[in-house]
């Protein structure tokens, strides 16, 4: 993998300049950031990170400095965290570009993929099917200009956007649910009719202060935390509904499946070993 941000075979341009750019131009203007900088990006605490670091969710820092594939990890860890268990986050990684730490293994980049999430998100919120096979239509769209001379490089992407698509979603979802119980707690403390208290902004992680260092590039570059949950807005929260319904449908054709599999089994063997069949 090539760490410094140029693309290698395989590995194709960020689809969306959203995503990951404004982190990009920091990083070029800085040589790598500093750990509160990142702090300031991410919203997350310090020790937070040194823990993933620590861990070895996220590769140790070069000389102290977080360069794009320290931060593009972070970034996906916070966005799945609420959602799907740290250890599994790191499988998850795994599974996508192996546990190499010198790249070999890697079919994508980490910051390209968490651009594809955030372009998948987006899209997926403007269109009307929010069924499992309508995210998947919307994945192949986002990833058509990937390539790789490995099939199944193509498929373990697929997947992995599958699921991290649905673990944002759920994300949001608890997070409005979590602000309409608020709101309800609040009135059963406050019986008395008040003019109602609008819901807060649906954020991945929470708002923190800009540190100084530079405070001009971070002003600007804090916005680019926000791009997942400001895709997971343009949903309509109607569609984790069709959502549902569709896996549920999933759920009930593998059932069916496997029942007519278990009386065949039993068809076959002698009338001696055979259930009662219904």
């Amino acid at each position: 993998m090539d760490q410094k941000g140029k693309i290698t075979p395989g590995m194709s341009a960020r689809p969306d300049d959203k995503g990951f750019a404004k982190i990009e131009m920091l990083l070029e203007a800085t040589g790598g950031l500093s750990l509160s900088q990142v702090c300031a990006v991410t919203g997350l605490e310090g020790s937070t990170i040194q823990n993933w670091v620590k861990r070895g969710w996220v590769e140790h820092p070069v000389g102290k400095r977080y360069e794009e594939i320290h931060i593009a990890r972070i970034l996906i860890i916070n966005a799945l965290k609420e959602c799907i268990k740290l250890e599994h986050i790191a499988l998850l990684m795994d599974y996508v570009n192996g546990k190499s730490k010198d790249g070999s293994e890697a079919i994508i980049k980490e910051s390209t993929l968490y651009n594809y999430l955030c372009d998948a998100l987006k899209q997926s919120g403007q269109t009307d099917d929010h069924s499992k096979s309508g995210v998947e239509t919307v994945i192949n769209n986002v990833i058509r200009e990937y390539s790789d001379p490995n099939p199944d490089s193509r498929i373990r992407i697929r997947k992995a956007l599958t699921l991290m698509i649905f673990a944002c979603v759920c994300t949001d979802v608890k997070r409005r649910v979590d602000a309409m119980m608020g709101q309800i707690l609040i009135e059963l403390d406050n019986p008395e009719p008040k003019p109602a208290v609008p819901l807060p902004k649906m954020e991945l992680v929470p708002e923190v202060v800009p540190v100084e260092e530079p405070p001009e590039i971070l002003e600007d570059i804090i916005e680019t935390r926000k791009t997942v949950s400001q895709a997971l807005r343009e949903w309509d929260i109607s569609s984790v509904e069709k959502i549902i319904i569709d896996h549920d449908e999933d759920a009930r054709n593998i059932s069916s499946e496997e029942e007519d599999d278990d009386e065949k089994k039993q068809q076959n063997k002698p009338w001696y070993v055979r259930k009662n069949l219904k």
